[in-house]
Parts: C-alpha cells; structure tokens; sequence
C-alpha cells in the first residue's frame, strides 16, 4: 500500500524508514489510497447507497446528518480544525526543541476501564487525544513526527485490529478508511506496527537524536520500552504544558459548544428548582438535573453533582447525596454537563420551602454582591489569583457588615477571615475538563477565548466563632462560566436565575 500521502512531506524520511521494515510498509495507508475521481451513473449511485449502509464507530454525517455537517468529525467542528490543532501543536514543538534532533509526539487515548468483570465504565476519551484527533475510540495511539530542522511534520494514528466478532458485541469499530476520510488523519496503520515503527524512526535518526514529547503522568508500555532500549539517542519531553497552551483558548466553534453546555444546565436547574420541596431526597435532585441534562441533549453530566441540603453543604466536595432535605433548609447544587466533549461547571443555592429566611438572605447576599463584583471585574482581564485576592478582600468586608469577625481589624485581617469561611479559589479554568488546562498558570492575565468560572463560597460550620450563630450550619456556593471576548465577557449561564427575587419567583 501507498506509505506517504505526499513527495513534499518527509517522502525521503518515511522512504527509509518504511524500507527498513518491510511489515510496516505494507500495512500502512494514507489518505491517498482512497481518493476517488467522479464515477458515472449507476456506479456513483452504488457507491452512496454503500456508504448509507455502512456502519460508522462514531456519529458522522452520513449517520447523523441532525448533528452533523459534511466535514465535521464532532458537532460544529470540522476534521480541518483538528488538522490546524495539529499544526499548532507541532508548531510549539519545533520552537521548543533543538532544532538538531528529530521530534516524535506521542498522545494516547483513553482504554476501556471495567467496573467488575466485563461490566463497562462509560467511556470517556482521554482530552488530549479527542482535542487533536475528534476520535471516540479507545486504545489508540497519535503519532506525529518532524524531521531535524523541519517545520514539516505527519501524523499517523495506530488503531486495534478488529473482527467480526468483536463487532457483535461491541458495535462497529474504526477502521484505516475512517481514519483517513472521516478523521482527516493523513496516515493509518494497525497498533501491533506501532513499536517496529518508533524502533525504525529512531534508528534512522540516531546519529541526530530524537526527541520523544509525550505525557509522563500516563503509563504508555510501548514507549516505555523504546525509550529504555534506546536512551543514547533519545531525549523524553513533556508534550502536556504545548497542549493546554493551546487547549485554554478556545475556538469560535468550541465556544459555540460551551455555550450551548451551559445553557442545557441552567435550565436543567431551573427545573430542578421547580420541583424542590420539603422532604424530597438529594438523590431525587439529582436524578431530575440528570435527566433534564440528558433530555436537552448533554451525553451525560460532566462530574458527580454536590447536591447538599442543610449542614451538608459545608463539605464542599460533597457528593454522597442520599439525605432528605428538611423545612427551612438551603440547598446546594453544584452541577455540569458535557456536550460533545464540552463541559459547564455551575452552582446555585435555594431553600427548598421557595422563601429565603432573614439570616440565608443576608449572607446569599453578602456572596452574591462579591460574585457579581468579580464577574464585572473580569472586563478587565486579571490573572485568577488577582480575582481571589479581591475576593478575600470583598467578602470579608461584607461578611463583617453582618456581624462576622468583629474583631478584624485591617484589610488583611478581614480577608484572612473570609479565607477561613472559603477555603478554595474563586476561579479556574474551564474547557473539554472541568478544572481544564492544569498546568496553565493563574498568574498570567486573561485572554479573549479563554473560559474560567467565578465561584465565591461561604461555609459555615456549627463550631464556626467567628459567625453569629443564626449564620451556623450554613452553606453557600454561587458559581458562573464566564468567556473573555474581544470587546468584554459574556455569562455562559446567565439564564438560571440566581438573586433572590428570580429563585423565589421560579420556585412559586
């Protein structure tokens, strides 16, 4: 089969190597194996009646015309972004390495984990890999190369090797064709070639080294071993900071999804705010976000909800949500969804009688007025650490107004005490994962495209000296996304209602 897709990229490298490993040149394909000219008449008819049977791993167009446009590999975007992600990708690569050696990126997908037995987890791709491929697949490998000194590079993927009976219980699976046509990806080969083919790179690069950019925090065994059989010529790399650098700036399209994941989660909240009412259980405010998630298109909910009523929700990461929610308490919900692999990360709080009592209003208040102050701050493009910062300093100084801290003196005083009343940061980032892009720093500026969330907290527990007790056992979270644009900011979940007034009239 054809080994190169083009005599101008790396023909003379992918040459020598293929002819060192004769195996590997023959199962390789590339996407010029399938290109086709204009067929007539009943052949073309043929040829689109075979690919309306066909069956896909993933929706595509063909299968899913409702989601998809002609090109796209994952809703509203195309296989020539993820062929730019690429790019930009290996573009970051050639500026950060020496420029004498070659370049080997190496991203993995995620495997198929199993709960007990033969009994599936939901699958749910590895980020990297879906940011630069789109694929759903598991136990496949993205390779891309570049020769010393080029800024040219390909990119191969390694995929199973599947059969008749694996696709009867499993469903279909990708093939070299999908590959190439479907996810753009110039080159495809099957992944018991992807050790001769590393082996063969490398040995043709030896007298130049070869850099291996991967991700150190996930075990690949077949790197692992290359790398140990060849330590005189190879130089490992972390490849995860270039990718959250470009990961953190988000697209038009992935804006467009984002945007459409937090609008299912605020009205999915809306309609479990509705059926609140004394009594119910959190499991049962659960199952209702859940579904009205799902209903409105989310695949599922982006992580293990808090759904905290009463005292419960001064454990932040409260998850157990098997209580009943007595009269008079507060409830607390943190809650997201993906979207085709696009995540919301929101909080509200409510009593679940519909009516606010003095004291609940008075610190939703006091919480309120500092998110609202720090989303409008966010105009001006701070770090994350500067918005915790003001946040310290703003709601200590409300808290104090009603009756915390008395004996807080200073400015720093008061925001030491609000540290001790919320002990977590008020912002991070927000992408294909819900604490997205972790090796991005907080102390760099925003930028238009990027998403974080804007969540001051207040818990209150029953020992808490520095509250008044008609404040103890209280619990509060009030959690926004926010995209930076060009001209300010945009509130992603500006439609689930979150003053006072809007929660009591939605609850009525």
């Amino acid at each position: 089969m054809v080994v190169s897709k083009s005599s101008r990229i790396l023909f003379s490298m992918w040459k020598k190597i293929t002819n060192r490993n004769a195996a590997v040149q023959m199962s390789i394909v590339s996407s010029r194996n399938f290109s086709r000219s204009p067929l007539p008449g009943s052949r073309q008819l043929d040829l689109q009646q075979n690919q309306l049977l066909r069956k896909y791993p993933q929706p595509v167009f063909e299968s899913h015309p409702h989601l998809l446009k002609i090109g796209e590999v994952t809703p509203l975007i195309h296989k020539d972004e993820y062929k730019e992600r690429r790019t930009k990708l290996m573009q970051k690569v050639s500026k950060q390495s020496d420029g004498s050696k070659a370049n080997l990126v190496v991203v993995q997908s995620s495997s198929k984990l199993y709960m007990s037995g033969k009994i599936p987890y939901v699958f749910r791709q590895d980020s990297d890999f879906l940011y630069l491929t789109g694929c759903l697949e598991p136990d496949v490998a993205l390779l891309m190369i570049s020769a010393p000194g080029s800024d040219n590079f390909e990119s191969i993927v390694f995929i199973p090797k599947t059969d008749s009976n694996t696709e009867m219980w499993e469903g279909p699976k990708a093939d070299l064709e999908f590959c190439l046509n479907v996810l753009g990806i110039e080159q495809a080969n099957y992944f018991s070639h992807i050790a001769p083919f590393m082996c063969s790179f490398i040995k043709q690069n030896h007298l130049s080294g070869v850099q291996i950019w991967r991700d150190p925090g996930r075990s690949f065994q077949i790197v692992d071993d290359v790398i140990s059989q060849k330590t005189g010529s190879i130089i490992a790399r972390d490849i995860v900071p270039l990718l959250h650098n470009l990961r953190v700036i988000k697209s038009k399209s992935e804006q467009e999804l984002m945007r459409k994941s937090c609008s299912i989660i605020a009205s999915a909240t809306i309609e479990t705010m509705k059926m609140s009412q004394p009594s119910v259980c959190e499991s049962q405010l659960w199952a209702c976000v859940e579904y009205h998630s799902r209903m409105k298109g989310a695949q599922y909910l982006a992580y293990p909800p808090v759904v905290a009523g009463g005292t419960r929700a001064n454990t932040i990461h409260y998850i157990s949500n098997n209580q009943l929610i007595n009269n008079g308490e507060m409830v607390l919900m943190d809650a997201g969804c993906q979207y085709h692999g696009y995540t919301s990360d929101m909080t509200r709080c409510w009593p679940i009688n519909g009516r606010f009592t003095s004291s609940q209003a008075e610190a939703y208040e006091a919480v309120l007025d500092v998110q609202l102050d720090l989303i409008q701050f966010c105009n001006e493009r701070p770090p994350l650490d500067i918005l915790f910062q003001r946040m310290c300093r703003q709601l200590g100084k409300n808290l104090q107004q009603i009756g915390f801290g008395k004996n807080a003196k200073s400015c720093a005083e008061r925001a030491q005490m609000a540290y001790s009343v919320c002990p977590h940061h008020v912002s991070h980032y927000l992408g294909i994962d819900v604490h997205d892009t972790g090796t991005v720093n907080r102390n760099i500026p925003l930028e238009p495209g990027m998403v974080i969330t804007i969540e001051p907290g207040l818990y209150v527990d029953l020992k808490r000296s520095i509250a008044p007790k008609e404040f103890h056992g209280l619990g509060l979270r009030i959690e926004d996304d926010i995209l930076i644009t060009e001209t300010g900011i945009e509130v992603l979940t500006q439609s689930c209602p979150k003053t006072i007034s809007e929660i009591e009239s939605v609850m009525r």
